[in-house]
């Protein structure tokens, strides 16, 4: 666990594919529980992982069962950006949420989580990756690591006497080997209807080079400092323009499948899982939902980095810290909330938590056996460049620039349009903070 930790880079805990909500002014309500003088404490947990809706409704079921005069409310929203700053200006808070931007850390949304006993149990590598960029603190709990990349059917490739793809251009060979082979089979398959999912595409393979070039930190220093003539999206035949062309040429060579504008996240599950598809980019957080479809493509299925744009660049995985904690620092009932993180993070709620989302635990006394696919992912990450979570503005993430794909996609931009329509898009979002 601990030399996974230390590969991974600092981020600005966002996901994949990772959401949540603070506030402005007080969430909780407290009731008379009929019970003597004691109320009950109402906790408002807002949550943005979709895999772990079922869990989490579980387990807030059994904690209700076991508490009194304590009672959480569980949450979910897909679109988990949209909903929280919706909540923030109705000032409709809730006292947990798995989910927090660079910009609510800044406002003073958050608790400063820094000196709790929590971490004692937590890799300290894990501490300090998860700390704030700008004032060192640690406002959210991480109880997991994550790992997105290139999910890919090794017995496909095998067959065809295939490798994992080091550039796009050799990313492209793999895909047109499999149409030819498999004239039923999805080469790439995108689920483009839900934005999120292509537009995360951007910081692994357009950005990631940028990253490279310029060293993740002093990458990551111009973004928060919003230098846009350092981050340079728009420079002709650059990284974006260059991924942007090669959407565009798979797109036209119908090496994705040709519903990418209506093709849901749940369809690439199941495209990947059934064997429909032989490559999706994602998590591994996805795995126990594919695997709950095919418990066969645990054998089947491999992970490798995102190409890179030119063979001058190394291919780029992600490794971040996952499932986050958050109390708001609005929250009138913060030691109930502390309470509920307390059960949350027992030994044997985190082994059930970490064997359902397929991640490692931070916590040094949970573990768990990933299975082969993680394995599989963690050993590409040898010889990979490692990046963290992209470092984005406020307004400007993955729901964002996944709808600029997919306008992409319609034929609303040529490449070159699209990089200068980002870089403007980057840019406006950055000024309006």
């Amino acid at each position: 666990m601990k030399n996974l930790s230390k590969k991974i880079c600092a981020v600005l805990v966002a996901g994949t594919m990772v959401l949540g909500t603070a506030a402005c002014g007080s969430s909780s309500s407290g009731e008379n529980s009929g019970s003597g003088d004691k109320e009950t404490v109402t906790l408002k947990f807002f949550n943005g992982n979709v895999e772990m809706v079922d869990w989490y409704n579980d387990a807030v079921e059994r904690f209700n069962e076991e508490h009194e005069n304590i009672k959480v409310e569980h949450e979910f929203q897909k679109e988990g950006t949209s909903a929280l700053q919706t909540k923030f200006a109705a000032g409709d808070i809730p006292d947990i949420t798995n989910v927090g931007t660079q910009q609510m850390m800044d406002a003073g949304k958050f608790v400063d989580l820094s000196d709790k006993e929590w971490w004692d149990r937590i890799d300290p590598t894990i501490k300090e990756i998860s700390a704030d960029a700008k004032s060192g603190n640690n406002y959210c709990i991480p109880t997991n690591t994550n790992i997105t990349g290139t999910i890919y059917n090794q017995k496909i490739f095998d067959e065809l006497s295939l490798e994992p793809a080091d550039t796009i251009d050799e990313f492209t060979e793999n895909l047109r080997a499999v149409k030819e082979a498999y004239p039923d089979v999805t080469p790439l398959y995108l689920a483009g209807k839900e934005a999120w999912t292509v537009g995360m595409l951007i910081g692994y393979i357009a950005e990631a080079a940028n990253k490279q070039e310029m060293g993740e930190a002093e990458y990551n220093k111009a973004a928060l400092e919003g230098d846009i003539s350092k981050l340079n999206f728009s420079k002709d035949g650059g990284p974006l323009e260059q991924f942007i062309t090669w959407l565009g040429e798979l797109q036209e060579e119908g090496l994705i499948n040709s519903n990418v504008l209506t093709a849901t996240y749940d369809d690439s599950m199941n495209a990947i899982a059934t064997g429909e598809a032989a490559i999706i980019f994602q998590g591994m957080f996805t795995i126990s939902t594919i695997t709950g479809i095919n418990p066969d493509a645990e054998n089947e299925l491999r992970v490798s980095a995102f190409p890179a744009v030119s063979s001058e660049l190394k291919p780029a995985i992600c490794q971040a810290i996952d499932s986050s904690y958050y109390i708001t620092a609005d929250s009138t009932h913060q030691e109930e909330a502390e309470i509920f993180l307390d059960w949350l993070f027992e030994v044997g709620n985190q082994t059930s938590f970490a064997e359902t989302r397929n991640a490692p635990s931070a916590f040094t006394d949970v573990s768990v056996d990933v299975g082969p696919i993680y394995e599989s992912a963690l050993e590409a990450a040898k010889d990979a460049f490692v990046v963290g979570a992209t470092v984005e503005p406020a307004g400007f993430g993955g729901d964002a620039t996944g709808i600029m794909i997919q306008e992409f996609f319609a034929g609303q931009y040529t490449p070159q349009e699209f990089a200068k329509a980002f870089e403007e898009g980057w840019e406006s979002a950055y000024n309006a903070q």
